[in-house]
């Protein structure tokens, strides 16, 4: 009972509600803040690995999304070992006769979807098995993706051919011809080019004549890229279906579709309403069955006579080969999102399902324009992974605003085994998820949730091989965690209200500030109203940004051209034009007085704008100075801050109210004096971590905004909200001190008083907007208590005994000469007393318990009574409202993760085998995969290696690897500040 006391009944003050498909309120709510509902919550990729999928672990892990405050999962069919190149598990933990897609996988998906509706989670799934990209069993050779392969036979003429062409290379064993070409050597126009593919049979015996002169003779084809979904299980064998055809992306997406609904059909457009395409991973295809007929139709002339580009050769010039090869790239992209995206959510809106896509390459460029298909989304996604604050696609957001699409998803916190090795913590995450929601996403998708098919006493279980941050309900620190997850939902309930806000649009390339759009939605999606560039969803932007590098087509400028003459303002360097395929790159007649109509002078050097029609073109100043002259104020300027850089903000608008997030990265406090871009509303502070809500002290407004001062702790987050209407006429101007003001804080009362917070003995000076002088004077402040003495220890493993010992001093548990304490991983309860005199319990002193260096994440109780969880650092925790006079209890209980335990095991004997350490690098190896489930874990018997308590599909470790820091470290004491009124 007391272990449950301490581990489990604390966190029923922090659950939270589970998030569903719902429209996002507009209101903001402080109670659905403090206590945030079902729409705010992260969701997880819930990975099956392999078939060890069992009904039990399924329940048990929806059990503890919901618990822990997961809003709802996308599942997965992965390989074992999660990735193809990990030698595979030869057996399964039970062999009981699943497989992708079969009556007893189709089961086991039911019992999920039974289970989510029960719990009130939204579930869904990869719209195949793997995460990359769409296909399967069903697509043999002839559906797969399809890439263009030729020979070349240079010939001399005048001559007589009669001989077998060279077949193209092939895959799959796939091919079909294209077309055979004659070209004369060099530089090429059309009309030299000489089709002769009827000339050759179906056995590829040509029988032409040469003209005279040097000519090649190429053979063109398409077959299979080889492609396939990956990593899939074992058993499966298929490819990745023609994303340029609608033809197979329809067959696909019917044979996804139909299973699905004939096994879950109550459940579709409810509980289950989503399927997901993960980021492109499926490589380029440049072909499909049909490719002539949509050139054709698409860029109105044939592609045929052009193919030799693709071998390298130039036709009629190098700047029409070029103009080709953007018709052909342009037309691919179209060809992709219409069909590889468009139709497949045609067909799952159609059932109720919405789909979620991550539109760019993560491993390079995209065979489309991930612009365009942004508008496709249902749900728009990026990614980041756990050791870095760089986005993937941090453009995604800002094109998915101009559609109006308010919510951002975003694969969370995706680890390597470099980085992500069973030692994560929330701490570890935390700058890179303060970064996200600063670069504006506002819902976290949790890589990963591992299902885990084990019996409870089997930990930490099912891994996802080398990738991935292990969360789930095997982690030490998946209870106290919560106080996480509470976090992040707090967050995402204000990042979801309204809309970010940008003053300017872009044009294909992102710039930060802004919002995007490509060269196809400039031409088809933007109109102007009284000067404003007015998006499909109604948003309005000052001006529109043109690219720096990107050459634009003709189609283009007429399009800003237009969009000027209407009144709109045009950011930007006269750009390089590309008239399209059949014109010549540069300034014909049309192109010179588009050109001229915008950027009309000659004195380019001291003008800086051109008046056209309504609107005008401006150049040779930045983007602020630009719109400080359109009348535009910056949203946020920080006017003081110790450290800029480290400093990072979002800034959303919620009818009139508006929410201004700022995250500080360092782990030194920083002081802000911050101008908003708000009138006539009066500021309040709302703190994620603990859901507390105060009006901000010190405020101020100006002709420019709001003058708001913010105090952040370090690595810190806090929401300014303006929602209520300005009601104040006195302000505080200025603080004066006698010390530096890293030591003191003003704060104002429930009765609208203001009061000094002083960690030392001062005097200080309050002046207000109307001249009036007030001052408060603290004349000392209690020196820091520490808590000495013995501290009393239980041991609380997740897969041994618990016990007991004492420690004199804290220090590392890894320091420890006993090794069940220096590989200890799971929950240590430090408990102690201290006693507090009458003078130092008073309503003017509080009481901050400071407790050093925390590895990795503490649960605080005074007195019995529950305080907080402290999940970073600085680990400071006001503990006033606990204290008595006299005798206090403490009980810290410090969570670590799983890393010393595994590497503890790793002294005795295995009794698994494992694959060969898979490098990173020349010192790194991403650890190792299990090669077969060990008979003691298939039959439930007791392990042959008896002193080994863990278990794990990978194993990161050696004997060798470094332990890490774990428990109190250091001294933990009281510190005390004062708190006085001004007068």
């Amino acid at each position: 009972m007391k272990r449950n006391k301490i581990i489990v009944l604390f966190f029923l003050l922090s659950l939270i509600g589970f998030a569903n498909n719902a429209p996002v309120e507009s209101g903001i709510d402080r109670l659905k803040f403090q206590l945030p509902t079902n729409e705010s919550g992260p969701y997880v990729w819930f990975h099956w690995m392999g078939y060890n999928i069992n009904e039990d672990g399924i329940t048990k892990d929806l059990e503890s999304m919901k618990s822990s405050g997961i809003a709802g999962a996308t599942l997965f069919q992965l390989l074992a070992t999660g990735s193809s190149r990990s030698t595979p598990i030869k057996n399964v933990y039970q062999d009981n006769g699943v497989s992708y897609y079969n009556e007893k996988w189709w089961s086991l998906m039911l019992h999920t979807a039974k289970e989510a509706k029960r719990l009130g989670l939204k579930i869904g799934m990869h719209n195949c098995a793997g995460w990359s990209m769409s296909g399967g069993p069903w697509i043999t050779a002839e559906k797969s993706m399809q890439k263009v392969v030729w020979t070349e036979t240079k010939l001399n003429g005048p001559t007589w051919i009669v001989e077998y062409l060279q077949k193209p290379q092939t895959m799959a064993n796939y091919y079909q011809d294209i077309a055979v070409l004659l070209v004369p050597k060099g530089e090429v126009s059309l009309d030299k080019i000489i089709d002769v593919t009827h000339q050759m049979d179906k056995n590829g015996k040509l029988c032409t004549q040469i003209p005279d002169g040097e000519y090649s003779v190429y053979r063109f084809g398409h077959t299979s890229t080889g492609k396939a979904p990956l990593p899939i299980p074992e058993d499966l064998d298929g490819l990745e279906a023609d994303k340029m055809s609608p033809e197979v992306m329809g067959f696909h997406m019917q044979n996804v579709l139909n299973p699905l609904k004939k096994h879950l059909g109550e459940y579709l457009g409810s509980t289950f309403n989503h399927l997901l395409f993960d980021s492109y991973e499926a490589g380029n295809q440049n072909w499909t069955r049909n490719m002539k007929a949509e050139f054709q139709n698409r860029k109105g002339y044939d592609i045929i006579p052009w193919l030799p580009v693709l071998a390298g050769r130039v036709i009629e010039s190098a700047s029409a080969t070029e103009n080709f090869k953007r018709d052909f790239e342009t037309a691919i992209s179209e060809m992709y999102i219409e069909y590889s995206y468009k139709l497949p959510r045609k067909m799952m809106n159609q059932l109720g399902l919405g789909i979620h896509i991550e539109p760019y390459n993560s491993n390079g460029p995209a065979p489309f324009n991930s612009n365009d298909l942004i508008s496709v989304c249902d749900l728009p996604m990026t990614e980041f992974w756990s050791h870095q604050t760089k986005m993937y696609g941090e453009y995604v957001g800002a094109a998915a605003a101009y559609f109006g699409k308010p919510i951002l998803g975003a694969e969370a916190f995706t680890g390597n085994a470099e980085y992500s090795r069973w030692n994560e913590t929330p701490a570890m995450m935390k700058l890179s998820g303060d970064m996200a929601f600063a670069k504006g996403i506002n819902r976290l998708i949790l890589h990963h949730w591992v299902h885990q098919p084990f019996p409870d006493s089997i930990k930490p279980g099912m891994s996802m091989g080398r990738w991935g941050s292990h969360f789930g309900r095997n982690q030490t620190w998946f209870e106290p965690g919560k106080a996480w997850i509470t976090y992040l939902s707090r967050c995402q309930y204000l990042l979801q209200k309204g809309e970010r806000v940008a003053d300017f649009v872009a044009l294909e390339e992102f710039v930060p500030g802004g919002d995007l759009i490509s060269e196809n939605t400039l031409i088809t999606n933007t109109k102007v109203v009284n000067g404003k560039i007015i998006s499909p969803s109604g948003r309005s932007y000052a001006m529109l940004v043109l690219p720096k590098t990107k050459q634009l087509a003709i189609e283009t400028i007429k399009a800003i051209s237009a969009l000027v003459y209407q009144g709109a303002i045009v950011y930007g360097d006269k750009p390089t034009v590309l008239n399209g395929s059949k014109s010549k790159l540069g300034y014909d007649e049309e192109v010179k007085k588009l050109l001229s109509n915008l950027w009309n002078t000659a004195d380019t050097l001291r003008l800086k704008e051109n008046a056209y029609g309504k609107g005008k073109v401006v150049w040779g100043r930045s983007i602020p100075e630009v719109l400080l002259s359109l009348k535009m104020k910056p949203e946020v300027v920080i006017l003081k801050s110790n450290n800029e850089d480290a400093v990072f903000w979002n800034h959303r608008i919620v009818g009139d109210n508006h929410i201004f997030y700022f995250t500080n990265t360092q782990s030194a406090s920083n002081r802000l004096q911050l101008q908003l871009r708000v009138s006539d509303k009066r500021p309040e502070i709302w703190n994620p971590e603990t859901g507390e809500i105060q009006d901000a002290p010190m405020w101020q407004p100006t002709k420019d905004g709001i003058r708001v001062g913010l105090s952040l702790k370090g690595h810190q987050s806090l929401f300014i909200v303006f929602k209520e209407n300005l009601k104040r006429e006195n302000f505080i101007r200025e603080i004066k001190g006698s010390l530096p003001d890293s030591v003191y804080s003003v704060a104002q009362t429930a009765t609208n008083e203001w009061s000094i917070h002083s960690w030392a003995a001062g005097s200080f000076e309050m002046i207000s907007s109307k001249g009036k002088k007030l001052n408060a004077n603290i004349s000392s402040v209690p020196q820091p208590l520490p808590i000495s003495g013995k501290w009393d220890v239980r041991f609380l493993p997740l897969t041994s005994k618990a016990f007991k010992s004492e420690f004199q001093e804290l220090k590392s548990l890894t320091q420890s000469a006993n090794d069940s304490i220096k590989y200890f991983s799971g929950t240590a309860v430090y408990d102690n007393q201290f006693d507090l005199s009458c003078d130092l319990v008073n309503s003017n002193t509080k009481v901050v318990l400071n407790l050093g260096v925390v590895k990795d994440l503490a649960a605080v109780y005074i007195n019995d009574q529950f305080v907080s969880v402290l999940w970073h650092s600085p680990f400071l925790l006001d503990i006033t409202k606990q204290l008595r006079i006299g005798q206090n209890s403490i009980s810290v209980a410090v969570t670590n993760t799983w890393a010393n335990r595994i590497i503890g095991d790793n002294q005795f004997p295995d009794d698994c085998e494992w694959g060969i350490p898979i490098p990173v690098s020349k010192t790194v190896s991403a650890g190792s995969s299990l090669l077969k489930f060990p008979d003691w874990l298939q039959k439930g018997e007791r392990r042959v290696s008896e002193k080994r308590s863990t278990f794990s599909t990978w194993n990161y470790f050696t004997s060798d690897s470094p332990l890490n820091p774990a428990g109190l470290i250091g001294d933990v004491k009281l510190e005390f500040y004062k708190i006085e009124k001004f007068k």
